[in-house]
């Protein structure tokens, strides 16, 4: 069994676990394969190096008074 399908099973059964008595056979469905494309930017969000000392990017947005 590949990383990928362990991650959507435990996923998928935590959403079973703490929703699913709120949620019909169509919705868990839809939430099972929207899993797919979530764990693969999970995957790829992993694959970027980082060190510890690395910080957080931030946007620098200049205040403009007539912007709203």
């Amino acid at each position: 069994m590949s990383k990928q399908n362990t991650e959507k099973e435990f996923m998928f059964e935590r959403v079973k676990t703490l929703y699913g008595d709120m949620l019909d056979k169509e919705q868990l469905a839809a939430i099972e394969s929207g899993l797919d494309q979530m764990i693969s930017v999970f995957d790829k969000i992993r694959s970027v190096p980082l060190e510890n000392s690395d910080e957080p990017f931030s946007v620098f947005k200049p205040y403009k008074k007539d912007r709203k």
